[in-house]
């Protein structure tokens, strides 16, 4: 079931979000610890980009970086191709092909290579940082534990204040985008929780972000690069920096909304532990009110009518543990 310590209710934001969003889904990933199966490789090639950005911020070379990078993605490539009974990934997954990912990690440290606008604060990358979250009365009697992971702390150059960092990959930074990323909840939740544990106070949170785009198809000529879009296309990746800030009074919201969600959380997990998965016919679909269906990874569960028979339950999930003391999501 999720992450408990002794006498404690480990938390993140990845738990505290999908409860916000729907019930269903917090109770099935995190409560019951269950996964689909063929989850996106959108999550795998974040994962293993994060892995080869933070050997390059540590003094890697690029070659070196990249290669950190490759050796953890095609293996999760493989374990995505044997869940899914393939030998090569489908035509929707082209711009999640290994050598386009590496490709694109390679031009990202090519082109910021000694003209990187930030310091990185020794000791900071990838490290996972807890505090203790007060005051939510739970049910179960728990005391609360919040993690994140930070990817970094990080000085711009051009003066003495105090960033985290935190890596993105997307398909397109576009607007709509990056006014998603600014109200993220994960941002106000990393301010607060660095602040907890550093003692000293941050700026804010700066995105890194990577475009990983579809490769282009099109023989046309690119007007830019004077060769066709087949062989231009890795040069159209961009990439951005993104700063988010969050004052005093959002970051009481923040927590105020939190343990509620805790408390929520907490009552799931009570029921996960007791039931399982034969007490989903008790459990909200709330993404049905907010849209937070449309892009869920358990959609077809539900439109399937949330069937929880031991062969459905085999057949749509597999067990994947999240533990947010292992594998924050910040």
């Amino acid at each position: 079931m999720g992450a408990t310590g002794d006498g404690q209710l480990v938390v993140d934001n990845s738990i505290l979000a999908a409860v916000a969003k729907c019930p269903t889904y917090a109770y099935v990933r995190y409560a019951c610890g269950l996964a689909t199966r063929g989850t996106s490789l959108a999550l795998a090639s974040g994962s293993s980009l994060h892995l080869g950005l933070a050997a390059w911020l540590e003094g890697s070379s690029i070659e070196d970086s990249v290669a950190v990078c490759a050796t953890d993605y095609e293996r999760a490539v493989e374990r995505y191709l044997r869940l899914i009974e393939a030998e090569e990934l489908p035509a929707d997954d082209r711009r999640f092909a290994p050598e386009w990912i590496e490709a694109i990690l390679h031009q990202y440290l090519t082109r910021y290579e000694g003209k990187w606008p930030f310091k990185v604060i020794k000791g900071s990358t990838e490290q996972p940082i807890s505090a203790p979250f007060e005051d939510c009365n739970l049910p179960s009697g728990k005391d609360v534990l919040y993690v994140a992971r930070l990817d970094g702390i990080v000085r711009r150059w051009e003066s003495a204040d105090r960033w985290n960092l935190d890596w993105k990959s997307t398909r397109k930074a576009s607007e709509w985008w990056i006014a998603k990323q600014k109200t993220s909840s994960q941002f106000t939740g990393q301010r607060w929780i660095t602040e907890q544990t550093e003692g000293t106070e941050i700026a804010g949170v700066v995105l890194a972000v990577l475009e990983v785009p579809e490769p282009h198809r099109s023989e046309n000529r690119c007007k830019e690069h004077k060769v066709s879009y087949q062989e231009c296309s890795i040069r159209h990746a961009g990439s951005d920096f993104v700063y988010i800030t969050r004052g005093l009074a959002e970051i009481e919201a923040w927590k105020w909304t939190a343990r509620g969600l805790i408390r929520e959380y907490d009552r799931l997990l009570t029921r996960a532990e007791e039931d399982g998965m034969a007490a989903m016919p008790d459990i909200p679909m709330r993404g049905r009110f907010n849209e937070g269906c449309t892009f869920c990874e358990m959609k077809k569960f539900c439109d399937l009518g949330r069937n929880v028979s031991k062969a459905s339950v085999k057949a749509t999930f597999v067990e994947q543990r999240w533990n947010p003391l292992q594998r924050g999501e910040d």
